[in-house]
Parts: C-alpha cells; structure tokens; sequence
C-alpha cells in the first residue's frame, strides 16, 4: 500500500481518527490500517459511552462508527455529536452491514460504507472526509496557515 495516497503527508501534525466499534478484532484491523498511515493517529472505542467520555477531552478530525453498537447506536452518538457545537463539524464515517434507515443518508458530514469492505475503500473515504471536514472545521483555517508558515 502506498502510504502517500491517502494522506496529507506534508503536515506537521497528524489527523487523529476515533473508531468506535464494538468488534474488538475489527476495531484492531481498522487501527492498525489507520495506524500505518504516517498522516493518521487512531485509537479504539468499543462504544457510544465510552465514545461520548473520549469525546469530553478530544476533539478527533474523524469518527469512524459501526452503526450497530451496545446501547446506544452509531446514529444516536452521530446526533450527540452534532448537539455538541465543539464537535459538530466532525466528519463521520458510518459503517454498517445492515440497510441504515433513510435519516442517515441526509446528515451532513456522514458518509456510510456497507460492511464488508476492503481497507482501500475505507482509506479512501476517510481522505474524502477528512478533506470535506476541514473545509468546515472552525480550526483548521489556522492550522493550515501555521503549517504552511513553517516550512
């Protein structure tokens, strides 16, 4: 895999990706194919609440979420994340191997990936979003213009 054609590798920091997967074995395939990106830092949730906690002290430029999750679904954490006006602008990358209800396909920032997949796809739709994301990231206007600055 090239590691350069899915990330922005000139930048100084790296994105960091939350996954939140109830599927320990998945949850690990998905870190470590994140992880070997030198653009991307990943850690692993196997839950919403556990999610929700993670997500009172980090403000990740993705979520990767399994739509079927215990307790509350992927859809149920993407509308408290969009409640939230320090993470509303987070991209959410929506995994599922069911049929997901029609209000998925009209939340904005959301792209779904129909489980199986092939790790390609999925790097390639997290570099979609991380790009869409930070179009309408409040920060990343200053982050680009610093980072720019230093070389």
């Amino acid at each position: 895999m090239n590691k350069s054609q899915y990330g922005n590798h000139g930048s100084a920091r790296s994105k960091r990706i939350l996954i939140v997967e109830d599927d320990p074995i998945l949850g690990s395939i998905l870190l470590d194919a994140l992880q070997d990106e030198e653009a991307y830092e990943a850690s692993h949730v196997l839950s919403g609440e556990i999610a929700q906690r993670h997500l009172q002290t980090d403000v990740p430029a993705l979520v990767l979420l399994d739509y079927h999750l215990p307790g509350m679904s992927g859809l149920e954490l993407m509308d408290w994340l969009r409640s939230r006006e320090e993470h509303g602008h987070i991209p959410v990358l929506l995994m599922s191997a069911d049929v997901l209800p029609p209000e998925a396909s009209s939340k904005k920032h959301l792209k779904t990936l129909q489980k199986p997949f092939e790790l390609e796809a999925l790097l390639q739709s997290v570099a979609e979003l991380l790009v869409s994301g930070a179009k309408d990231d409040p920060g990343a206007a200053k982050a680009l213009s610093y980072n720019h600055g230093a070389q």
